[in-house]
């Protein structure tokens, strides 16, 4: 079943076993239900073993599938920015970072990212 897939997956890297969550959340993104949520955790996993080309791919389609910006694209945003930033592009780092800046300015340390960019 494609829900225990996606909490299995959702435990194992709250328990730091990010190799062991992949391949549960690469199934679980099948299901509709949970495909948003098995993408941004996915592209953590991804992140944390410094697959840095497939976390930023995996994270980008996670935040096309959410229309709107709420608090869920935010945090795939901002964990996209910080891929984004460790592959050494700085352009696009800020371009997720101002996406969340436009819509909420208290989030994390967004503002002070966006600001700093424009006073360099």
């Amino acid at each position: 079943d494609l829900q225990y897939r996606f909490e299995l997956g959702e435990q194992l890297v709250l328990a730091g076993h990010y190799k062991e969550a992949i391949p549960e959340l690469q199934k679980a993104r099948s299901n509709p239900n949970t495909r948003t949520r098995a993408l941004s955790l996915l592209g953590r996993c991804y992140s944390e073993r410094n697959m840095l080309d497939l976390a930023a791919k995996t994270l980008t389609d996670a935040a096309a599938d959410i229309p709107g910006i709420d608090g869920t694209k935010k945090d795939i945003l901002y964990q996209l920015g910080l891929v984004y930033d460790r592959m050494g592009d700085p352009a696009k780092s800020l371009d997720c970072m101002k996406q969340i800046y436009e819509v909420d300015y208290n989030f994390l340390d967004v503002a002070q990212r966006v600001e700093s960019s424009y006073s360099s």
